[in-house]
This record gives C-alpha cells, structure tokens and sequence, in this order.
C-alpha cells in the first residue's frame, strides 16, 4: 500500500476516498483547490459535498463509478463546487490502492485553458534520441516519485513547467508542453526563440551569438548556457526561470531544450525571510542605539519637508543637488539602520533627480514624477511608524538623550525629596511620571501567549483587546498577580473558545475573541477578564466535583457557586494530561495570589456565550511608603 504522504509533493489536486466516498486523505494543492484545509477535509468531508462532475459515473462514488475496479482513462469534464459557486473544467483519473478499500482521485484545472494541448508525450515518439533526452529531464525531477510508486506516472505530463526547443536559426519547434501559454504567455511553434523568450530589441544581436555559440560550441555547453537569459520577463511579474539543455545527434547539438519553471513562491518566501531578516537587525540595532535611531526618525520628516519645499517649483541645478544630496544621506542612514523600505525609496527618488545632479533644470513631467516619488517616500516612513508603534515611540517634541535609571535610586531620590518642606506634591508628581506605567504593558504580552496557545490547539483568536490600557500603576506589587494570570488566558483559549468549525456550527465567528477591561475606583483596581467561548456547564461541573471529591456535598450550591469550583486546588475538567491542562493547577494559582494581597477573584459564566473572569485587587501602590518614609 502506497503511504499516503508521497501525495504531499504533488503540484496537482490529489483526493483518497474511502468506498463510500468519504475523503481519508487530501494533500495541499487539493485543500487550495476546496478553499479549504487539510484538517477540515481529512476525514470527515464526503467528496461529493465539495465537487460535482458533468461526466457522470464519477461521484457519488459508488461500486459502478469510474476506476472502482481499474484505473479510470484520463477524464476531461467540468465540474462545480456547491459550497464555493465556483465552476471549472479539469482532467481527472481515478486509481484502486492496492488495499482494494481505498481509491485515488488526481485533477488538474484546466479551468484558464481555452483549447486543450496535444499530448507532448506522443509528439516525443518522432525523435527517439529527443525522447530519451527528454525523459531524463522530466526523470530527475521526479525520480522520488518514481521510486515509491510507478502508478504516479500518470500525472507527469501536467507539471507546470514550460517546455520547448528551438533550432540553430533559431526558430521554436512543434514540440512544447501546455504549461507554456501560461509560464511563458505564449505558443511556441513556428516562433523565433528572441520572440518567445521577449528578448529586447537591444539585445537581440548578442542574443544570437550567445545562440549560435551554443550550437557551435565556441566553449563547452554548461560554460555558454549560464551566459544566456536566466529569468523570462513575465507581464504579471512573476519570477520564471530559464534553464537549457542540449539534444545531440551524432554528436552534434542539433536542438536546445527551453525549461521554463515559475518560482514566485519560492522568490517570495524570499523576499519574506530577507524582510524578517532586515526586520531582526533593525530591532537590534534600535535597542543598541536607541537614542541615535529616534534621532534619525525625528529628521526624516524635517527633510521630507524640505524636499518637498524645494520641489514646489521649478529646480534649478543647486535644489537638484541639494535635493540629491539630502536623499543620498537618507538613504545611507535608514542602511545603516536596516529601515529597507526607507532606503530603497529614498533610492528611488535619487534615480529621477540623477541625470539633473550636475546640471539641468528639472520642471514639466520630470518635476511631477519627482513630486510623486517624494509622495511615496513620505508614505514609506509614515507607514514603517505605523507598523512599528509597538516596538519605536517617537515622542512628539524634540527627540532628546535618554538614561536608563534604576527604580530604587528614584525611589532613594524621592525619599530624599520628600523631606524637603512641601516636598510630598514633588514626590507624588516623580511618583506618577517615574514609577509608574500603563497597565496595557503588563497585558499585551499576553496576545503572544494566547496566539501561541490557539495555533497549537489548532484554533483561532483574535488579537487580544484591552480597553482602559492607558492606566498608569506601580508594577511591582502586582507582579505575582500578573505571573498568575497566564493561567486565565491559556485557560480562555484552551477551555473556553470552540475549535473554528465548532463557533461556525453555533453562528460565530471562526475566531475567537478575549478582551480585558481595566478600570480603577477609590477601593481599588478592577479587571475583567472576558471570552465568547462555549461558557462554563453546571451540570458538568458538578459531575466532576461528584467524580473528584466524593465525600463533599456540592447539591446546595446554586450553578453560579458551583462554577467557582473550577478555582478549587486539583479541580480539572479534563480528563488526561494534557500540553496546557488538566494537572489541576490554573486558575487556583491565580486566586491564590489575588486573595493574598486581599482581592477577590469571581466567575461569570453563560453556556453558549462565553466566561468573564472579574479580579478585584486593593490598592497595592507603592507610593505611600516614600511618603512614610520621610
């Protein structure tokens, strides 16, 4: 029996079902194809409620379809997905396992095809020295395959690549694969291969020599393709790669093989890895630097500014050097501090002052482009300091050197202030501006704890809200309390919000939601903890309160006192151990700590509806005890 995991290298749609049709197995391209997940589909959808065939005796599957007891020929009908209202045309062919209780679905969507290519494979017949050369192309990429199981060998000729060869006069021949209309945007029979390939007007006589150096071989093959055009000037921006083999005959090249392969994924993972990694260093070098970096940040809009004064009118020779001057510097500092989308702005408002730098005047078209690119330039920063707010405050007045001070040598100043005749205002003022912080700085953290925990569980959350965040406390006497509370947000997670398709089953949003609210009164501080989750049930709660304390008597309880159980030490409605539950410990460690300092600790709950933890804490401020101490 073929593991079903050799499936997950395929680029084309791969579905296994069961004898009644239900899907066991699905790789990515099939999940991409539904709109859908692996997870979602894998056992538990049935395939006939994800796609409808107009070729009929395909689905529902049943012992008379297609390829129940042998492998079904190559299928080309249309199909519509019910769930989507998305219509189509692919190819398809069903395959029996060797287990003789399961079958395998390949489609390829040909849906973007106006006209179907003849098969290349049979075209390969007319050359038998072409076809050998070209089976060890189409080999070596799927040797993997080939070795698991030779049944793969049905969908080799749609991989995406574009083939086609071309002649010494350069003209294409009839032979190419399907995936050219779409890889290469064009057809290649009877073509010149400087047409094909878009080769611009400019480079078309070295183009033909590279060509005939080829065919002649001025130097050994390998030597003279890697001198040639390697990336295929898409219209939609995509990245092609080219690559070139040669198809001998005596001896002699007699024919190039063009291998078209489109890589935008992988170019954009890319660029994706190289932005983290700009990303990485420009944090550290923030956090090395801080006050040069803010510095920097603060004269970027002063020479936005000035730009854009030069650029009201006409510019002379001076303002273009000017100008030119003020964007190299930017350019050269937002490097120096990783700022990549900074940098290659201000290099691109460089390259339209260029040609004027030494001398020319710069109005009309050329001016207006300027203008725009400055546009973009000040857009640029405005959104890096939009993105980046959690992590780069830049104050609102000048940017000025920073010192980090410890909190007990403010402390020790303060003591000293306060014996000062009318000294307690100074204290109280040091106090609020000195020690203590938004509250928002002690919560946000727990956002990541919270995404981490839904990602695992296969869940999601959004991100977490905090209302009242701007209220400023004295950290350090809540900090067990903030330490304790991790158990109540990976409890809200874990407990308390529905997998996606649960809350999509109960009318919710795939995503759940935690907000905490934050508010202070004369006795003390005031959060609410708050989840749209499933709620917390009584009655099973009281079925395992029966379960772990038998010898209690939890009857007179109401179903509001019965939930606070779920505070109790040892209490856990799971049953097994889990990665985040189910030891018995949680939310006790946190009322263990609210009741030390003498707060309260109370749960609200609506089955359904969701679970609000509500946390009262007395006044735990430090800032009286600098007043006694004077």
């Amino acid at each position: 029996m073929v593991d079903f995991a050799v499936f997950d290298y395929l680029l084309d749609s791969v579905f296994i079902v069961d004898g009644d049709g239900k899907i066991v197995y699905c790789n990515e391209m099939a999940a991409t194809f539904c709109q859908s997940s692996v997870r979602r589909l894998s056992g538990k959808a049935m395939m006939v409620d994800h796609l409808n065939f107009a070729e009929s005796g395909l689905l529902p599957f049943t012992p008379e379809s297609h390829g129940r007891t042998a492998p079904s020929p190559q299928i080309e009908t249309a199909y519509t997905m019910p769930k989507l209202g998305k219509t189509g045309k692919t190819q398809l062919t069903v395959r029996p396992m060797g287990d003789g209780q399961h079958w395998v679905f390949f489609l390829h969507d040909v849906s973007l095809e106006e006209t179907l290519a003849a098969k290349y494979k049979a075209e390969l017949q007319k050359t038998e020295e072409y076809a050998r050369n070209l089976e060890k192309l189409v080999e070596a990429r799927t040797a993997e395959l080939r070795k698991v199981n030779q049944t793969l060998n049905a969908i080799l000729d749609s991989l995406g690549q574009g083939f086609f060869t071309f002649n010494a006069e350069g003209v294409c021949g009839p032979v190419f694969t399907k995936a050219c209309h779409d890889v290469l945007e064009g057809t290649p029979p009877g073509k010149k291969v400087v047409e094909m390939l878009h080769v611009p007007a400019a480079e078309v006589e070295q183009f033909s020599k590279w060509t005939e150096g080829m065919f002649k071989e001025f130097l050994p093959f390998d030597d003279m393709k890697g001198l040639g055009p390697n990336l295929f000037p898409h219209s939609q921006n995509r990245q092609v790669m080219l690559e070139y083999y040669p198809i001998r005959q005596d001896g002699a090249i007699s024919e190039v093989v063009v291998v078209a392969t489109d890589k935008t994924v992988e170019f954009e993972a890319q660029k994706a890895l190289e932005a983290e990694r700009q990303f990485a260093s420009m944090v550290v070098k923030y956090m090395k630097n801080k006050d040069q970096f803010l510095q920097f940040l603060a004269s970027v809009r002063q020479s936005c500014a000035r730009l854009d004064q030069i650029a009201e009118r006409a510019m002379q020779t001076p303002e273009v050097a000017e100008s030119f001057r003020i964007l190299h510097t930017l350019e050269g500092e937002a490097g120096t501090f990783s700022i990549r989308e900074l940098r290659l702005m201000s290099r691109e408002s460089q390259h339209v002052l260029e040609p004027y730098k030494d001398q020319g005047e710069l109005n009309g078209g050329q001016l207006a482009l300027y203008r725009e690119s400055l546009k973009r330039l000040t857009a640029s920063f405005e959104t890096f300091l939009a993105e980046n707010k959690d992590i780069i405050r830049l104050p609102a007045g000048d940017v000025t050197r920073t010192v980090e001070v410890a909190t007990t040598l403010i402390e020790d100043f303060l003591k000293q202030v306060s014996r000062v005749p009318s000294g307690e205002a100074l204290v109280k003022k040091g106090q609020d501006l000195f020690l203590k912080e938004p509250i928002e700085g002690r919560l946000k953290y727990f956002d990541g704890l919270m995404q981490t925990v839904a990602e695992k569980l296969g869940k999601k959350v959004r991100p977490l809200q905090i209302e009242g965040g701007n209220l400023r406390i004295y950290p350090e006497p809540y900090q067990k309390i903030f330490s304790a509370m991790v158990h109540a947000f990976r409890n809200a997670v874990d407990h308390g919000l529905e997998g996606p398709e649960d809350r999509e089953f109960a009318g919710k949003d795939p995503a759940g939601s935690i907000v905490v609210k934050v508010s202070e009164k004369p006795d003390g501080l005031y959060l609410d903890i708050r989840d749209d989750g499933r709620g917390i049930d009584p009655a099973a709660i009281r079925e395992k309160l029966k379960e772990k304390f038998p010898d209690r008597d939890f009857s007179k309880q109401s179903d509001g006192e019965v939930i606070q159980n779920v505070c109790m030490p040892g209490f856990s409605s799971r049953d097994s151990v889990g990665e985040f539950s189910g030891r018995g410990v949680g939310l006790d460690a946190l009322r263990e700590e609210v009741l030390s300092v003498g707060g309260t600790l109370f749960i609200e709950s609506n089955v359904g509806l969701g679970t609000t933890l509500r946390i009262f804490i007395p006044p735990l401020s430090g800032g009286a005890a600098l007043l006694r101490s004077a």
